[in-house]
């Protein structure tokens, strides 16, 4: 099992200094004269590779200098083998200079998050300590921290540490079954996500400047509002005088405590006393105004380039031990998928001009796809195949009634079920979420078992082989390691539970968008249509395309994620398009 103590804050102290490997047998180090050419990169390598030979455990050949524009065509040539660290920066990098990377063989990032996903990040430096043995810092050079130092024998060194890693980290790799994962999926994804992250999206600034001018009137009336039901102006922000003024001067029912004791003022607390009191929706109006002003509204214009006028956000492919991909500025994931906050965001982010329009295909339900098809459950199944609401149709074996006779109120119930049970939600927390006593939420649990009873085996039987072997997998073979299952906390290891039932639904589901996401990519590029994909947000992928080709390409990637991975349920894809994200959202999202 990979090691769990991080190894990234604290050196070994027996790893060896550089300056050993490098005089016995480290292969040379690439040189650069540091110029820049018109017709090419800067020669001063942003990020390392290096090629490796024809053998399965080669010495690594070097770049050992030449022209940039020689150096554009080995890095862009496919044919040439190259191992990297972080290709998809690199691709990044290289693209919005005018270049392209192509031909990566292995990528020493990505193979330390597929053999330890626990990490938040994999540099350089901790993997050649882990792997190696080997200390990158001993002997760095003294400029290597100066702003304006000559990066090449930083650059030189790091190279040189890759040739060493990557045969180390291949057998590790092989070893653990990984081999088609990192081929199959995560380089070519690396490509993939290097090429959106250059290719950005375009954002209505005025748009957003209107809407937060708008807000912000909308705030100051809504803080007004407040303070006359308080009776005094204080400090909305503070959670002290908040409390003085709900719970000591306004005598309001208090909630749950914080962990310090004090009475809690938190969104979920106050949503429970909405009716008490006129002040409390005001606050919570407040508070939803303020995150989406100060979080998106006047946030996100900052981002946009000055070169292209388009945002680049950049996606995290190492991080989440499910597979999943996250981004940072900005952050999409934190963008809300439901409600009218999530739509307001969405209506700033549109098509590179009047002549296109924005395409969203969204993965329909497709966790709980993945869990009929892990479960073999014959019933979950059917109810898929038959093209149905699922949670309607759920409702109606649970609650014994023709399908007709289902109301909100019974698919609401089904619905909570259906996507809690995954996460290990038990009777209390269902109970919890649907208002409903402990005893009622059982029983309904039970009912819901008694309909699909291989989804209960297929979690129970999650558990124990996760507690015998460490681990859980995905259909691909992805691994989350559990050592939570052997904890003496009661607590940790019921968190290690909950991960266990999750990991290998959510991380299929993760699996599948990625091979999705390199089969559209692969398809667009020999279609001819003006189409690029430029965002993707949980289970969907967003496209900027020309509005001639927009149905061209509906059908197009509608099909390609449709296909990316046979199930014994099928996958649907739901797609939408319009001028903004917004308006793109599928019907019914």
């Amino acid at each position: 099992m990979p090691r769990r103590s991080g190894g990234s804050s604290t050196r070994s102290s027996s790893a060896r200094s550089w300056s050993g490997w490098r005089t016995s047998s480290a292969p040379p180090r690439p040189r650069s004269n540091g110029r820049r050419s018109r017709s090419g990169p800067a020669t001063r390598p942003r990020s390392p590779a290096c090629s490796p030979g024809r053998t399965r455990s080669p010495s690594p050949r070097y770049w050992t200098g030449g022209s940039a524009g020689s150096i554009a065509t080995w890095l862009a040539d496919g044919a040439t083998p190259k191992w990297v660290h972080d290709g998809k920066e690199l691709q990044t990098a290289l693209l919005s200079e005018g270049h392209s990377l192509d031909g990566v063989a292995f990528d020493t990032m990505l193979a330390g998050y597929l053999l330890d996903p626990a990490e938040a990040n994999y540099p350089l430096a901790m993997l050649s300590e882990r792997y190696l043995g080997l200390d990158l810092a001993q002997d760095e050079p003294e400029e290597a921290g100066q702003l304006f130092g000559d990066p090449a024998p930083r650059v030189g060194t790091e190279a040189a540490a890759i040739g060493l890693l990557a045969p180390a980290m291949a057998e590790r790799v092989e070893r653990a079954g990984l081999e088609s994962l990192l081929a199959e999926v995560e380089l070519p994804l690396s490509g993939v996500l290097g090429r959106m992250q250059a290719a950005g999206v375009a954002l209505d600034v005025p748009y957003l400047q209107q809407m937060s001018e708008s807000l912000g009137d909308r705030m100051a009336t809504l803080e007004r509002t407040i303070y006359d039901h308080a009776g005094e102006p204080f400090n909305l922000n503070s959670p002290p005088q908040l409390r003085v003024v709900l719970y000591e001067k306004l005598r309001l029912s208090p909630g749950r405590k914080t962990s310090k004791g004090a009475l809690s003022t938190d969104a979920d607390v106050l949503e429970k006393l909405r009716d008490h009191h006129p002040i409390v929706g005001a606050i919570l109006d407040y508070r939803e105004l303020t995150k989406l002003k100060s979080t998106y509204l006047d946030a996100l214009p900052p981002l946009v380039s000055t070169r292209d006028h388009r945002i680049h956000t950049t996606y995290n492919q190492v991080g989440a031990a499910t597979g999943r991909l996250s981004s940072v500025n900005p952050n999409l994931q934190n963008i809300p998928v439901r409600g009218e906050t999530g739509r307001q965001i969405r209506r700033a982010f549109v098509p590179g001009d009047a002549n296109r329009s924005l395409l969203v295909a969204d993965y329909s339900q497709i966790e709980l796809r993945v869990l009929a098809h892990l479960s073999g459950d014959e019933a979950m199944a059917e109810a898929f195949a038959a093209g149905k609401d699922f949670h309607a149709a759920t409702a109606a074996k649970v609650f014994g009634v023709p399908l007709e006779q289902v109301d909100g109120a019974m698919r609401g119930r089904v619905k909570q079920i259906n996507y809690g049970l995954p996460y290990g939600m038990n009777a209390l927390g269902l109970a919890s979420r649907i208002g409903i006593a402990p005893d009622e939420a059982e029983e309904f649990i039970e009912s819901y078992f008694a309909q699909f009873p291989k989804v209960r085996e297929f979690l129970n039987r999650q558990v124990g082989r996760a507690a015998a072997e460490g681990f859980t997998a995905t259909i691909l073979g992805r691994r989350r390691y559990l050592p939570e299952l052997q904890s003496s906390n009661p607590r940790v290891r019921d968190m290690g539970r909950r991960m266990a039932l999750n990991a290998p639904i959510q991380g299929t589901a993760a699996d599948i968008l990625k091979l999705a996401m390199i089969k559209v990519d692969a398809t667009l590029a020999s279609s001819g249509l003006d189409c690029t994909m430029v965002l993707t947000v949980h289970d969907e992928l967003v496209f900027d395309v020309a509005d001639a080709d927009l149905e061209r390409s509906e059908q197009l990637v509608k099909d390609a994620m449709e296909s990316a991975y046979e199930l014994s349920v099928p996958l649907r894809v739901d797609p939408g398009s319009g001028k903004n994200w917004s308006e793109a959202a599928p019907a019914g999202h």
